[in-house]
Order: C-alpha cells, then sequence, then structure tokens
C-alpha cells in the first residue's frame, strides 16, 4: 500500500487546497500565514476573518467537498480555544446542524467535522444528534440583514433534553454572520437546561 501510495503521489502529487501549491499539507504554511486572526469575545469566539485565504479554503470545503480541509481548518480552531477558552469544563461539542436536506445533498456537515477534530484533540465528546434543525432555511450569508432573524426563526430544536441539564457547552460553526442562527442555536440549549454555551466559530463575516 505504501509503495502505491508513493508511485500516486509522483504522478499526482499533493497539493495544498487553496493555492494548488504542491506540498503535503492540505492547508500550506503560506496560505495559514495569511489568515487575519480575531481576537477573543467574552462568549463568542471566531477564529479570522471571512475573506481571503480563509473564505477560501472554507467554500473549496464545503462546496467543493474538500473534506482533507477538516483537519487543518479543525486544529487553527484547537490553537485558538486552547489560548483563549478553558476547555477543561466543557461537557458536550455540539455543532450547528443542518436540515436533512441540505445534509443529504452535501453528503456531511462542515461543522461537524470540524468538531470531530475538538474531539480528538480535547477529548470532549462531540454530540450530533442533540441539537437539530427543524426548517429548511435558506443560507444565511447570502440573504439581507432584515431577512435573517426571520430567517431561523424557531429553526432549532433538542432531542434527548434530560442531556443537557447543567451542562457546558461548546457551539462550534464555520460562520458567523449576524449572529442569528447562533443566538437561535444557543436560545434552544439554554431553554434545554444548558447551564452555559460558549460558541467558537471558524470564521466571522467583518463586511455585511
Amino acid at each position: 500500500m505504501q509503495f502505491i501510495k508513493t508511485v500516486l503521489d509522483l504522478v499526482f502529487p499533493p497539493r495544498c487546497q487553496v493555492c494548488r501549491g504542491i506540498g503535503k499539507e492540505a492547508l500550506c504554511r503560506e496560505c495559514e500565514s495569511r489568515i487575519q486572526y480575531l481576537q477573543p469575545s467574552a462568549f463568542i469566539h471566531s477564529v479570522g476573518v471571512y475573506e481571503d485565504v480563509l473564505k477560501s479554503a472554507i467554500l473549496r470545503f464545503k462546496f467543493k467537498k474538500r473534506t482533507q480541509l477538516a483537519e487543518p481548518l479543525g486544529m487553527l480552531m484547537v490553537r485558538y480555544l486552547s489560548r483563549h477558552l478553558d476547555t477543561s469544563r466543557l461537557d458536550f461539542i455540539v455543532p450547528v446542524p443542518l436540515h436533512k436536506k441540505r445534509l443529504n445533498v452535501r453528503g456531511f456537515n462542515q461543522s461537524e467535522l470540524l468538531a470531530h477534530v475538538l474531539t480528538g484533540y480535547y477529548k470532549v465528546p462531540t454530540v450530533s444528534g442533540l441539537l437539530f434543525r427543524t426548517k429548511d432555511t435558506l443560507p444565511q450569508f447570502n440573504l439581507p440583514r432584515a431577512e435573517r432573524l426571520k430567517n431561523v426563526k424557531g429553526a432549532f430544536e433538542v432531542k434527548g433534553k434530560g442531556l443537557l441539564k447543567d451542562r457546558n457547552v461548546l457551539l462550534i460553526d464555520d460562520i458567523y454572520t449576524t449572529g442569528f442562527t447562533i443566538s437561535e442555536c444557543t436560545r434552544a440549549l439554554k431553554d434545554n437546561g444548558a447551564r452555559s454555551v460558549h460558541v467558537l466559530t471558524l470564521s466571522r463575516a467583518l463586511k455585511m
């Protein structure tokens, strides 16, 4: 198997999924160095600005099915989280869910893949079926600001409600825009017993 991999690497050398430069990393150091990192806030943490390299990586990850980007992007979140939040008190990691129709089309939930990278590092379990989306909402990023709250209002519910009682939750998503999706998810989690909900997103859109 190693021989076959070596031959394939010679014929089809591995490349950075953003700049397409030849190298073993799905996100090369040169691209990573161009990410504009953000400072933390009280409860909502975003790794970097949704533009340039980070925007390109997320778009390829989600819409071009470059799932090999989950690991390096997830590790950006790990490094950021390790500097800015005490993870020892976390009980669950909960990814923002996709509606089942969109999940069937895409084939994966990008937030869940990122959450699993954090689970592998911190050993805090990712609970994917706890929070679910009841409405097949439109993508928030493409909507006018005035329509976004209406789009996600009441779109999230909780299964297994007893699991959340007095638990500390880390909510994971790929992009923070106006915060309406995060707010609705947080409301659903707290209404069902969560003691605290911290938020970590891979990126934040500053120009809306």
